[in-house]
């Protein structure tokens, strides 16, 4: 029945009373497993609870096999966090809490899950925790289940996306004998010229797009950084930039307009007031305009504004970010192909939430939620090692 149960996730992607009705009217899923009593929706249930309760023996046991199965190379790990949300309210639930959301639905609670990925996209472990749990915080868990379950991590390279990778988990990552790669959260106003003369060009996604990359170790700083400038992220971020300064300048052209209409905001404290409601709002444009208000009277006249010269805003529109590493024989070829499995996550995340249908949660209470979400995860396994088979 739980095998019945996790084909059946795989192939449907169904609620249990929907599932229920397809394996009784329209499926040969039993039959081929040489089952052939009905099976309810209370029993999928129970069978995804009583899955979720030995979660650990099966992580291990089924990772071994994959492992096994495909002789792969274990010694890149992956590891990254996303949230699905729930469509009610969810007041009895210790889970579903309000966040940063991912899917933009800031209307809904939501539900925090991490996922420790191998290059080959197949789950080695997974955590749930409440949806308001920072990113950063979930990174020593991650590091104990790897330990306790896996030989050899020490040997093994930890890629970070950078909402996870601040200063103290990198040096956690230092001080427990890991090494890391990640993006960088912190942007250098002042690196060496030199790593712009040493540039090396290296051609992604078959050739279609370009990225330049130079290694250097800045002042003040132990681990190894690669300079990165790509022309398909130059485009993106113009683009993004020029949309966010527009919608930026359009809000205060709104309340230039309203120094002018009859009941429209003109106090000159409120007129202040109003222009740091809009800074706060576009956090991140605003820093690059300088902002001045002419009076009379107590009266706003006037609002005027230009954009000032910013670092790093030329670096976002210039495509440059930065990667770091404690790998200290890591060439720049290395370091960028290493990084560039964190794509393996997205396409995990991006399968677990859009084909197997990990979101939205309609359970109510809290081990269903649970157990919902780790059946998709053994699901997506599923999918994953005939995907991997196939190529």
């Amino acid at each position: 029945k739980a095998m019945i149960s996790i084909i059946s996730r795989a192939i449907y992607t169904s609620s249990e009373h929907t599932t229920e009705q397809i394996l009784d009217m329209n499926s040969s899923i039993s039959e081929l497993m040489r089952y052939e009593d009905p099976i309810s929706y209370k029993q999928l249930y129970r069978i995804s609870d009583l899955l979720y309760e030995h979660k650990d023996q099966i992580d291990k046991f089924l990772y071994n096999r994959i492992t096994d199965m495909f002789d792969l190379d274990d010694k890149i790990v992956i590891y990254d966090i996303s949230n699905t949300y729930f469509e009610s309210r969810k007041d009895q639930s210790s889970l579903a809490t309000y966040g940063r959301n991912k899917e933009k639905r800031s209307d809904c609670p939501i539900v925090v899950f991490t996922g420790v990925i191998n290059s080959e996209g197949f789950i080695r472990h997974s955590r749930i925790y409440q949806g308001n749990k920072p990113d950063q915080n979930t990174l020593s868990d991650m590091i104990d289940d790897l330990e306790r379950y896996s030989s050899g991590a020490k040997n093994k390279t930890i890629v970070l996306d950078a909402g996870i990778a601040s200063e103290e988990n990198l040096r956690m990552l230092h001080n427990r004998g890991l090494k890391y790669v990640c993006v960088s959260r912190r942007r250098l106003k002042d690196y060496p010229v030199e790593c712009l003369e040493r540039l090396t060009t290296k051609s992604t996604d078959g050739g279609k797009e370009k990225v330049k990359l130079s290694v250097f170790t800045p002042e003040g700083y132990s681990d190894t950084w690669m300079f990165v400038q790509s022309e398909a992220k130059q485009v993106k971020q113009t683009s993004m930039q020029t949309k966010l300064r527009s919608r930026f300048e359009e809000d205060l052209k709104v309340a230039q307009q309203a120094l002018h209409k009859k009941g429209g905001t003109k106090s000159i404290d409120k007129v202040w007031e109003r222009i740091g409601r809009l800074k706060q709002k576009h956090k991140h444009v605003s820093g690059a305009y300088k902002i001045s208000v002419t009076e009379e009277d107590q009266k706003a006249t006037a609002i005027k504004w230009t954009i000032t010269d910013d670092k790093i805003n030329e670096d976002k529109s210039q495509g440059i970010y930065f990667i770091r590493t404690n790998h200290k024989d890591f060439k720049e070829g290395q370091i960028w192909d290493v990084y560039n499995l964190i794509r393996e996550v997205e396409a995990t995340f991006r399968c677990l939430k859009s084909d197997l249908n990990i979101r939205p949660v309609h359970h109510q209470n809290d081990e269903r939620i649970e157990a919902h979400i780790y059946l998709t995860i053994l699901a997506y396994q599923l999918v994953n090692t005939h995907y991997i088979y196939v190529e």
